[in-house]
């Protein structure tokens, strides 16, 4: 019996590991028994659940907060969706696409995973392998995403250091030798946009103007991927502990932030601008193709870090509580910060407001010296309102154009509006409003530390999808953490070219590609390998012996029907929004201190194609390679599908008989080993499983002496067969020796007996 100390049941692996420490670079592939669910494996399933959340957090607000922490580097995130798409009008559908599409998809990669025991490359070869490639493509997304994710950490960390200072750097604009402001400064009127532009990142004005690397960014680049190693160099065990702080420091910060935000001037319009639904926009397909294409993001969906964090989880956990739990709580924080958001940009719009319209009163006493004799009365303490009153009602129609040409004519939803764009926002709005909060210095240290926090969260996601695909396929057979410093290496190199001048555009392009098409199309044929490849009904029952929970026609309808509609769609729509309209991307102009968008040049869109092109190229590569059988395949098939006998593929793809009986005394040992039997495996009351399985086999195996090696063979065979056959709870087939011959030599073998 184990150790009354440890308080565990655990099965001993061959190497003499234990079967919870999946992070290893020998773990078994595919665990077919029932993990006890004690003190071990609750503390691995508590990690999975709050890496989960984390994962959900960390995305959801990473879209809420504007270029937040995971697509800080896009003007496409939720809080500007819901201002250009008619304001509260877009949850509409934004809640419809997430109930007929992200919820659906989502526990789909949360069974399988679980179903499987494997990450993504080994998911998708089990269930075909023909549909190798569509893991090997997920693992790539992931790995082109962490490229740049970790670019905003290393902005993050910048401004963290420089948040340790009795006065914040970007308070108040640099001044000259002679006293006067920086002309630049001057001109945006706003400080915090010249520290981000000029001092932290040094932006270009175009994406082909690199002109050299920006040395402290590289610096914090560099620290940044040193982090990262250390917190997922042992996979789970050491990132689930880092995700308790991860996941919940966000929330505190946030509630902290909401609290202060709500007590600023023009908080209040900032939030009834977000209520007010423009039901007009809900007839324009591009919005609910938005919604979609949103909540196909927030959820991470495609990246195989949730089918990697769900083979972690015993067979028999509740995975579809799992999904609605996590997907209530996604749309909860979705809301929840959405508040805050528009809280701050509201007070960032009635500050910019009000800056606006002292301008223009300035320019019209310029213009018509002792014409109004009270307006410097009302200055400052005009509304918007009044504000349009007075120029409709005090100027003559001819008087217009010099009044257009010398004024902005303020408009607080345009200011509103423009305060969502482009990159980097998180960087400008939010510590505008910090220089609001007393003691500032200290807002800011909490601030970026939530943006760490989240930071690093997804980073834990993304990397482990990655890090598990690698592990499984056996390609690379060394220790996980030599497998994570060859990933963070390299992605540092190669991250260098977004500490450029340029860096910020390069963040874009790669969110806008490689991170959107690619990642569309792995969904795809995600749900379309579960559902109509590895089975609706099989996964089905597949869930009803996981959960205990019969699967509703909700889950058969959105799954067969509904979801893969929507997915292509989706990716049909995107691909032709592209060749109708050539993509474009923010760009600063220092001229003018605002951001304008401009057309990608060719030599841009050609590494754009590039991206997508290598991301998913491995999807018909894999497949052409196995069909046409260009090299042998056997060493490819991963044992979670020889322990399934789930598809005729896999005998399919085995080149002979002697193949087939190799794999089937192989599965059938290492199964064996693990001491692993779904059905025939007794229910653990403090006993070891484990042990009981080994003095099992010792004792068959004692029964045995003194037989032929050709008898012994013989009879290991058939019962490893039967213990195939008993691995899955649905029973499945696994083809005989004559079932697993081709139909054409067994004619040619009938007509030669008949002979």
């Amino acid at each position: 019996m184990p150790s009354s100390s440890s308080g565990k049941n655990l099965l001993q692996l061959p190497n003499g590991k234990k079967s919870s420490d999946r992070d290893s670079a020998e773990r078994p592939v595919f665990e077919c028994s029932d993990v006890d669910e004690a003190e071990g494996d609750n503390n691995g399933k508590l990690n999975s659940r709050v890496t989960f959340s984390e994962e959900s957090v960390a995305i959801e607000n990473g879209r809420m907060l504007p270029e937040g922490v995971i697509h800080m580097a896009t003007d496409e995130n939720r809080e500007a969706l819901l201002q250009k798409n008619g304001g509260g009008a877009f949850l509409i559908p934004y809640l419809l696409m997430m109930a007929l599409n992200g919820i659906p998809l989502f526990l789909i990669e949360l069974g399988i995973g679980q179903r499987l025991q494997t990450g993504p490359v080994g998911v998708w070869n089990a269930i075909h392998p023909y549909l190798g490639g569509v893991g090997v493509a997920s693992a790539i997304v992931s790995y082109l995403v962490s490229l740049y994710y970790n670019v905003i950490l290393t902005w993050v960390i910048y401004y963290l250091y420089n948040s340790f200072r009795i006065h914040l750097p970007w308070s108040t604009c640099p001044t000259l030798e002679n006293g006067t402001a920086v002309l630049e400064c001057a001109k945006s009127s706003s400080p915090t946009k010249y520290f981000w532009n000029r001092e932290a990142i040094e932006t270009s004005n175009s994406i082909g103007e690199t002109n050299g690397f920006t040395m402290h960014i590289t610096v914090c680049l560099v620290l940044a991927w040193i982090l990262i190693y250390f917190c997922v160099m042992k996979g789970i065990k050491s990132s689930g502990k880092v995700m308790y702080l991860t996941a919940t420091f966000p929330y505190v910060v946030t509630t902290i932030f909401l609290a202060r935000s709500l007590m600023l001037e023009g908080a209040t319009d900032g939030l009834l601008y977000m209520l007010s639904p423009d039901l007009s926009r809900l007839w324009d397909p591009e919005v609910w193709l938005e919604a979609a294409t949103q909540i196909f993001y927030s959820m991470g969906l495609g990246f195989g870090g949730l089918i990697a964090f769900s083979s972690y989880n015993p067979i028999k956990n509740n995975c579809k509580r799992d999904c609605i739990w996590l997907s209530v709580a996604n749309l909860i924080t979705s809301l929840y910060t959405a508040v805050l958001i528009f809280s701050v940009l509201g007070f960032m719009g009635h500050k910019n407001y009000m800056n606006c319209i002292d301008t223009d009163m300035s320019k019209i006493l310029e213009l018509y010296p002792g014409k109004f004799s009270n307006l410097e009365e009302i200055k400052g303490n005009i509304t918007l309102d009044e504000y349009v009153y007075f120029t409709e009602h005090n100027f003559h129609m001819s008087e217009f154009p010099k009044m257009a040409e010398h004024t902005q004519h303020c408009s607080y939803h345009k200011i509103i509006e423009q305060a969502a764009e482009g990159t980097g926002l998180a960087f400008v709005v939010f510590t505008e409003a910090i220089l609001q909060f007393p003691l500032p210095p200290l807002w800011s240290v909490l601030f970026f530390m939530m943006l760490l926090m989240l930071g690093l969260g997804s980073m834990f996601g993304t990397l482990e999808g990655v890090i598990t695909s690698l592990n499984d396929s056996k390609i690379i057979r060394v220790e996980k953490p030599v497998i994570t410093a060859v990933l963070c290496g390299t992605a540092c190199v190669i991250g260098l070219i977004f500490t450029t001048k340029s860096g910020q555009y390069w963040v874009s392009l790669f969110d806008h590609f490689a991170g959107t098409y690619a990642l569309m199309g792995v969904a795809f044929f995600e749900i379309i390998a579960v559902v109509y490849v590895y089975g609706f009904r099989r996964f089905c029952r597949d869930l009803e012996y996981m959960t205990g929970e019969q699967i509703g026609s909700y889950w058969l309808i959105t799954w067969r029907f509904i979801s893969p509609s929507i997915m292509f769609f989706i990716f049909f729509c995107s691909v032709i929004k592209s060749f109708i309209k050539t993509p474009k991307y923010l760009a600063y102009d220092s001229e003018t201190t605002h951001q304008h968008k401009i057309v990608y040049p060719t030599w841009a869109l050609f590494i754009a194609l590039g991206l997508v092109v290598l991301a998913m190229a491995p999807v018909p590569f894999v497949y052409f390679v196995r069909k046409f059988k260009i090299w042998s395949a056997e060493g490819d098939i991963p044992a979670a599908s020889k322990c399934l006998g789930s598809t005729p593929s896999t005998t399919y793809m085995l080149k002979s008989q002697m193949s087939f009986n190799r794999m089937v005394e192989s599965t059938a040992s290492e199964m064996e080993n693990i001491g692993a039997r779904d059905e025939s495996r007794p229910k653990l009351n403090g006993t070891s499983t484990s042990k009981n399985a080994h003095s099992h086999s010792t004792k068959s195996n004692s029964n045995h002496k003194g037989t032929s090696n050709h008898s012994n063979k013989d009879k290991s065979s058939n019962e490893n067969v039967n213990s195939v056959q008993q691995l899955s709870p649905i029973k499945e087939h696994i083809p005989t020796k004559e079932q697993n011959t081709p139909p054409n030599t067994r004619n040619r073998r009938k007509l030669s007996l008949e002979k």
